[in-house]
C-alpha cells in the first residue's frame, strides 16, 4: 500500500503500521507523546493501558496498545542501527486510513465501517524537525 508521509525520514529510524483503531483517539495519543523524549513517550503510554495516568479523563486503552506496539518496534529498529532510542526525540503523526465497508443486505448500502488509522513514528535528534523560533 502506498501511503504519503507527514514526517520526512530520510537517515532517520521510522516505523509506520496501520491499525484498526478511531483516528480521532489516536490524534490525541500522538499529540500527547509528540516532540518527546522516547522514554517519556513510551513510560506514558505504559501509564495510559495501566490506568494510572489519564488524558482528558479517559485512558485509550485500545489506541495505546497498538500505538505502544509501534515504538517497540521502531526501538528495535533504532537497536539495529547500534543507535540509543532513549536519547532520542519521538515524532508521531496519525491519519485516517481507508474506510471498508461491510454491508448486511445486498440491496442496501446501510452497514457497518470498519475505520483505519495509518501512524507514522520517526526517532531523530531534535535538530532535523520542528519550527524555527526567531
Amino acid at each position: 500500500m502506498i501511503m504519503k508521509y507527514a514526517i520526512t525520514s530520510k537517515g532517520k529510524v521510522c516505523a509506520t503500521g496501520s491499525f484498526s483503531i478511531s483516528s480521532k483517539n489516536a490524534v490525541k495519543v500522538c499529540r500527547s507523546i509528540n516532540r518527546k523524549k522516547f522514554d517519556y513517550a513510551k513510560n506514558k503510554l505504559e501509564d495510559l493501558i495501566n490506568k494510572k495516568e489519564n488524558l482528558n479523563g479517559k485512558y485509550f486503552t485500545k489506541t495505546s496498545k497498538e500505538i505502544f506496539k509501534l515504538l517497540k518496534q521502531l526501538e528495535n529498529n533504532a537497536k539495529s542501527k547500534n543507535l540509543d532510542p532513549n536519547a532520542m526525540f519521538l515524532f508521531v503523526s496519525a491519519h485516517r486510513g481507508p474506510t471498508l465497508h461491510r454491508a448486511r443486505r445486498k440491496w442496501r448500502k446501510f452497514g457497518s465501517r470498519l475505520k483505519i488509522c495509518n501512524v507514522q513514528a520517526v526517532l531523530s535528534d531534535k535538530n532535523g524537525f520542528g519550527k524555527k523560533v526567531h
